[in-house]
């Protein structure tokens, strides 16, 4: 059989390289996570005996506030047309941080909101340049530090106690750890040493995790003494000598 030729001196065709363009693909990343996220903690919430009777599949208005904020963050997420850093967080982290400070949640759903504020802070995101990430990151150590949920069971307890460990050290690994203020550091340091305090009476599980996190925070804050202001109070050779008194931050509150 005879073999086609080729015409000799056609070169292979290049292809045009695409101009990609990553912040859009950074915000549909982000979109689908959050997505993710909102349909988790509403999944939970519909097995709840408790919240499975406050969805109204007639009238969205008589759905619960805590709901009806997720809901809407889903309509908006996919709406976003503005650069990733020009994006409020709290917009994205407001709904799971109700949820964790309500005290109408039990522990199995206030344990998914955590968690997805854990993995919303873990995709880095945001960073010191982020707009309003200062507001944004004092308000995730300020609601997880007042966690409130109701207890069902002592596994349950340990398990939000565990995620609100790992939230708070998200938070000072992150990037934008750096626009923590001084007293919010000290309300994440004061509420897991309370945590390990707690965890002597609980499980077997909690313990080693507590105390390796605190571990974790003092080595993560030890790191980022180079970068505190002088001139913003620091103790430079004994010059401020000022005797400062370090109040516990906010306590926990288990119903």
């Amino acid at each position: 059989m005879g073999r086609l030729k080729m015409p000799s001196g056609i070169k292979a065709i290049e292809e045009e390289p695409e101009d990609i363009d990553y912040s859009c693909s950074d915000r549909t990343t982000l979109a689908c996570m959050i997505n993710s996220e909102i349909a988790a903690v509403l999944a939970v919430m519909r097995r709840n005996v408790r919240w499975g009777g406050r969805y109204m599949s007639g009238d969205d208005q008589l759905e619960h506030s805590l709901i009806q904020s997720l809901k809407a963050l889903r309509k908006q997420v996919f709406c976003w047309q503005h650069q990733l850093h020009t994006i409020n967080p709290s917009l994205y982290l407001l709904p799971f941080l109700e949820v964790i400070r309500s005290d109408e949640t039990g522990a199995p759903i206030t344990g998914v909101a955590l968690s997805s504020v854990y993995r919303i802070l873990t995709l880095d995101v945001v960073d010191r340049n982020t707009v309003n990430i200062d507001a944004a990151m004092h308000l995730v150590v300020d609601s997880v530090t007042s966690c409130r949920f109701e207890v069902t069971d002592p596994a349950s307890e340990e398990v939000v106690l565990m995620k609100i460990l790992q939230v708070l050290l998200a938070c000072m690994k992150s990037k934008a750890s750096v626009t923590l203020s001084n007293q919010h550091v000290c309300t994440i340091v004061n509420t897991c040493f309370r945590i390990v305090h707690q965890a002597g009476s609980k499980g077997e599980l909690l313990q080693p995790i507590a105390r390796h996190t605190m571990h974790e925070l003092v080595r993560c804050i030890f790191s980022h003494l180079p970068d505190v202001d002088k001139a913003e109070g620091a103790v430079v050779n004994g010059s401020n000598n000022t005797k400062r008194e370090v109040r516990l931050g906010p306590s926990l509150r288990v119903n």
